[in-house]
């Protein structure tokens, strides 16, 4: 069935034309070389059934919307808000060695049930899934700012993240619901942008919080912000109801699959975390979970695609050649376009001495250039109806940003750091809403749950696996730097045991300043085998977008629910 044309997309009258033609028969080439597929044809395989008028209009869709992008602003913001002060945070509990679990529980968490949430949307309801969401997010907040241990905190920042996952999600699936294809680019344009903005005032605003007050009130904040915003969304948001009894809705949830699903993919992102961090990449408790997620994660796809009538990924789905690539793609860019929000702060604490707030503001640029690509590139996609040039060069931009950022050093000026950056940022927001498009525009309005949620998923497994290798990648190379320094300064080596667990002490004012150039130069050359080693990542991300084909956006809304 190619390019997820489904039941409801046939035409109502016989034609054995296009009953017998597919879909890519209709395309042409347009005066700038772009594979398109003509009005004509995309009239012929549409039909009534699968268009709706628009469920939203005027003040009601701009207020669902301010709520939407509320909810994603505050979810993307907590994924990185203790990234620059988790150190300050441990020492509370005086458990600096489990710090960095307080980001990895949240980002495991979030990302272990993104594709549950689309088919749970799908067969509960859009609104009654994001009030769920919801509701997990600021129980989890509460149970944040309420926490007596690093492990209750740890655990908190899970439940946390299982609720920020599926807003992240469930967000751009509603706005599927909500907005055509032509509308959504402009709009989905602004989501993107909210998202890198998050995530750049994330570790400014937690570092402010942490220095003027309690770094409890960082999790206090979310609760009236989400009030508001869930608010809004339950008062505007009046989307049609799946049909059936409740009994019925249940009897289609695929437990199987569900149970299946989290066997794999707990195990596998536990091992990606504890690679190279905890213990080694060929210990056997890493390779077990490595192995044995993969494993069940097979056995996932297979029930997949026999068992369930109503399948978590309808196996029909990645025979789409966009939906394919849609997926590899959103895998490469999460780890190309994660790893600068999440590698370049350290860069500036460990490298520049920045503080925990202005480690965050050397972001900013990589912010303004993400925020103006997405926003520019959504208005282009609603007035062209084109977004396959938008992929290629942003993805271009960004691998050659990212491989630029290999240049950066103790001695780098500011104007290069903030050039490298924007262009990072440029590429980052010009090809993060066109590639989710591309799967959008190829699927049948029922599956648009599904893929939505199966590339967010992909997205935020490749950052995980990026920030893995590359911390991994950090780490080794600080050690060995740090054991050859001990050569140089034997009656450093307790200090310089304590640098291993705790970075930042090196700027304490009673250390030697040869002493603190040397442990810099040892930050500055592992960040840079990191800066190398997401290579790979970036070019790989630009090879998979070469084949996306394009296909004409349409003024109509699908018909995503019941």
């Amino acid at each position: 069935m190619p390019y997820g044309i489904c039941e409801s997309e046939k035409p109502t009258t016989p034609n054995p034309f296009i009953n017998i033609v597919r879909r890519d028969t209709f395309e042409t080439t347009d005066p700038i070389g772009e594979s398109v597929l003509d009005d004509a044809s995309s009239s012929a395989v549409s039909s009534d059934d699968d268009v709706e008028t628009s469920l939203l209009t005027g003040k009601r869709l701009y207020l669902a919307l301010a709520g939407l992008d509320t909810l994603l602003f505050i979810a993307s913001l907590d994924m990185t808000i203790i990234a620059t002060v988790y150190v300050e945070i441990a020492d509370s509990f005086s458990s600096l060695s489990r710090a960095e679990w307080t980001v990895t529980s949240y980002m495991l968490a979030s990302t272990a049930l993104q594709p549950l949430y689309g088919k749970f949307s799908d067969i509960l309801g859009r609104v009654e899934a994001i009030v769920v969401a919801v509701l997990l997010f600021v129980v989890g907040s509460i149970m944040c700012a309420l926490s007596n241990s690093m492990s209750m905190l740890i655990a908190s920042r899970a439940v946390q993240g299982l609720g920020g996952g599926g807003l992240v999600s469930l967000i751009f699936v509603v706005a599927a619901d909500i907005l055509s294809e032509r509308e959504r680019g402009k709009y989905i344009g602004l989501f993107s942008g909210t998202w890198g903005l998050a995530s750049a005032v994330a570790p400014i605003l937690g570092g402010a919080i942490v220095q003027r007050s309690s770094w409890r009130l960082i999790f206090w904040i979310n609760l009236p912000i989400c009030a508001i915003a869930l608010a809004l969304v339950i008062v505007t948001m009046r989307l049609p109801k799946p049909q059936g009894s409740m009994r019925d809705k249940i009897k289609k949830i695929d437990f199987l699959g569900t149970l299946m699903f989290l066997i794999g993919t707990v195990p596998l992102l536990l091992g990606l975390s504890w690679g190279g961090r905890e213990y080694t990449w060929t210990s056997p408790l890493v390779l077990g979970c490595l192995v044995g997620g993969s494993l069940a994660l097979c056995v996932f796809m297979a029930i997949e695609w026999k068992v369930p009538n109503e399948p978590i990924v309808p196996s029909h789905l990645l025979a789409i050649r966009n939906v394919s690539l849609s997926s590899v793609g959103h895998f490469f860019y999460g780890a190309a376009g994660l790893a600068p929000i999440i590698f370049i702060p350290q860069w500036a604490l460990l490298v520049k001495g920045a503080t925990a707030i202005s480690a965050g503001m050397h972001l900013l640029p990589f912010t303004i250039g993400t925020v103006v690509t997405s926003v520019v590139g959504g208005f282009i996609m609603a007035r062209t109806g084109r977004y396959r040039r938008l992929i290629v060069a942003g993805s271009a931009m960004l691998a050659v940003g990212n491989g630029l950022l290999v240049l950066l050093d103790e001695k780098s000026r500011l104007t290069l750091q903030i050039g490298l950056l924007f262009l990072c940022g440029l590429g980052a927001g010009a090809c993060i809403q066109p590639i989710m498009m591309a799967a959008q525009v190829a699927v049948c309005g029922r599956d648009m749950a599904a893929v939505t949620t199966l590339c967010a998923f992909l997205r935020s497994l490749g950052g995980i696996l990026s920030v893995a290798i590359l911390s991994s990648v950090m780490h080794s190379n600080v050690r060995q730097g740090l054991i050859h320094l001990a050569t140089r300064y034997p009656f450093s080596i307790r200090f310089l045991l304590d640098v291993g667990e705790n970075q930042s002490i090196i700027y304490k004012p009673d250390v030697p300043a040869e002493l603190r150039v040397a442990i810099v130069h040892i930050f500055q050359r592992a960040l840079r085998a990191s800066f190398y080693a997401l290579l790979p990542f970036s070019i790989l991300l630009v090879v998979c977008t070469l084949g996306f084909q394009h296909l004409e956006l349409k003024r109509q809304r699908k018909k995503t629910i019941g």
